[in-house]
């Protein structure tokens, strides 16, 4: 794009998206702190200026990972979550999405998971609070089964937490007890015993 053209804000979403996904590799190799702006720049064939046209730091960077894939699942989980099915039909739906999509990530995830603690403090919380959108959908569905009859009386934004917490055990977990779509099935099927009404 020469310079002097602004890029639309759909352009500029794209591009970045181009160049975290060039770059994921060697985040992956070398570590998201330990590789400098010069070596992402390099990483997607920019030059260091033009990097910073997309992205002011490293920081960000790593807060627009989390924010794409968070923005992603949370679109899905919205769509499932307007079909016209029982919630704990819904709810089984949005959390096979979200095993899948830590799956497709996984070791992408896990580091870039471990490198978020070095945030700065308003990074980590821009992040969280995508976090919390995800698990406030989870939270509102359970609500939903509590109002229909089909869920007990229980906290729901424990009971969201404690299901998201599970499926991530499902698949970073060190001591598997079959694939991470059978640990997934088996996390339900405990789950739902605990808060569904016999």
């Amino acid at each position: 794009m020469p310079k002097g053209i602004p890029l639309t804000e759909e352009e500029q979403a794209k591009r970045r998206h181009e160049i975290f996904h060039q770059v994921a590799n060697v985040f992956l190799k070398k570590g998201f702190q330990e590789t400098s702006m010069r070596e992402i720049a390099e990483a997607a064939g920019l030059g260091k200026s033009t990097l910073y046209d997309y992205f002011k730091n490293k920081d960000e960077i790593l807060v627009y990972f989390f924010e794409d894939q968070l923005n992603d699942m949370t679109e899905e989980a919205q769509k499932i979550a307007m079909q016209n099915l029982s919630a704990n039909a819904r709810l089984r739906q949005i959390t096979e999405k979200y095993l899948e999509s830590l799956q497709a990530n996984k070791s992408l995830f896990l580091k870039l998971m471990q490198e978020s603690q070095r945030l700065k403090l308003e990074s980590q919380k821009q992040v969280q609070a995508k976090r919390y959108g995800y698990q406030d959908l989870i939270r509102a569905l359970i609500d939903e089964g509590i109002r229909e009859g089909v869920f007990r009386n229980v906290n729901s934004l424990l009971a969201a937490r404690l299901l998201i917490g599970s499926i991530s055990s499902a698949v970073y977990g060190s001591r598997s007890t079959g694939s991470p779509q059978e640990m997934l099935q088996e996390t339900l099927d405990i789950f739902f015993k605990g808060i569904e009404i016999c």
